[in-house]
């Protein structure tokens, strides 16, 4: 989900335009013959975690549109451990092949670092909008202007779309790629162990004490286990297209799992209220009646036919994985210069105050 906090902060550590063009120039040459040629380019300045490149190719006179995301390169702080876009084209193909939940088609994968400095996915684009980050779309924009029905339908449309991505489990299709056996046995484990892994390589030796007493917390009220099911992972509406408030692409799967289902749920109904939060800071209306808990679990429940269970736990894990990515994109916040190291290390967590709450108990309140 890193995606979600770089609209706060500039990109200094992208690669250029130009030369981006000219490897996928080169690589077009290779990888199509000289039949294909690259007929518009296009880098938008947005994403943390990886690039993102829209170009055209002219092929037997026809144009076709395409977009190819790039995998971080080593050196410039990158928000997570590994960066797997083999293992995101194998989700993407799954989705595609085996689910109504829409996603856009992977035709290459080139894991040859030499032509763009780092491997890339290259995905069919899909033409629709998406939900703003920066400003945030609870600030203003279509969203808000959009008619309480509009939202609604949205809103179903939101939980329709998990409710078909979770059709996927481990015993109707083959998961065990990404299954995390060395950091537990169960779902549960699974999903916290990752994470201690996560912390224990994001920080780089610092202590984030508000961190560390969630990780605490969620030991010490751990939920039953639950059939695992394939968790998109950055499931958020930031993360979709949308074409006439339906979704038309399911976007972003850098942080694919297998887990309890309530994983997905609680993290799209976290990350609404994360902006919410911020709408209210900012003295601003927002946008209160959408995207609430208890809508977004009645309309999940009755598309999936499932019963939520536990969602407290999983909201106080969806605060505790953004606040990891939270300390990496402040580290290269503060490398790149584009902004101070806070004098309280728990100031990295932008919800903080969501965060304390959660541990009070008074969130829910």
């Amino acid at each position: 989900m890193a995606d979600q906090q770089e609209g706060m902060t500039a990109t200094p550590w992208r690669r250029e335009p130009d030369e981006i063009a000219r490897g996928l120039v080169e690589w077009v040459a290779h990888a199509m013959g000289g039949d294909a040629k690259l007929a518009d380019l296009t880098v938008p300045d947005n994403g943390m975690s990886s690039e993102t490149v829209l170009f055209d190719l002219e092929r037997d006179g026809a144009i076709e549109q395409f977009v190819a995301r790039l995998a971080p390169a080593p050196d410039v702080i990158p928000v997570f451990p590994e960066y797997d876009l083999a293992l995101q084209q194998r989700c993407l193909r799954l989705v595609e092949a085996h689910s109504a939940a829409p996603v856009p088609s992977t035709p290459w994968y080139e894991p040859d670092a030499r032509w763009l400095g780092s491997p890339f996915l290259v995905m069919g684009r899909v033409h629709g909008i998406v939900p703003t980050d920066n400003p945030p779309y609870v600030f203003g924009g279509w969203v808000i202007d959009a008619t309480p029905e509009q939202r609604r339908a949205m809103q179903d449309g939101a939980a329709r779309t998990l409710a078909q991505l979770h059709e996927i489990t481990p015993g109707t299709h083959d998961l065990s790629f990404l299954a995390r056996p060395q950091f537990g046995a169960s779902p549960v484990d699974q999903q916290l162990g990752y994470q201690r892994h996560y912390y224990d390589w994001a920080r780089e030796g610092a202590r984030y004490p508000i961190i560390e007493r969630t990780f605490a917390w969620l030991d010490e009220h751990r939920p039953a286990e639950a059939e695992p099911v394939l968790n998109w992972g950055d499931a958020r509406i930031g993360n979709m297209l949308w074409r006439d408030f339906q979704p038309a692409a399911v976007l972003d799967w850098e942080m694919a799992t297998v887990g309890p289902p309530e994983v997905d749920l609680a993290w799209m109904i976290f990350l609404h209220a994360f902006f919410e939060d911020i709408a209210r800071v900012f003295e601003l209306p927002g946008l209160p009646d959408f995207m609430r808990r208890d809508d977004m679990v009645r309309a999940y429940e009755s598309m999936s036919g499932r019963t939520v269970r536990d969602l407290a736990w999983y909201e106080v894990f969806s605060a505790l994985r953004f606040a990891i990515v939270s300390v990496r994109t402040t580290s290269r916040g503060v490398a790149y210069g584009t902004q101070e190291a806070p004098g309280d290390p728990d100031d990295v967590v932008m919800f903080r105050t969501l965060l304390e709450q959660m541990l009070a108990g008074t969130y829910w309140d």
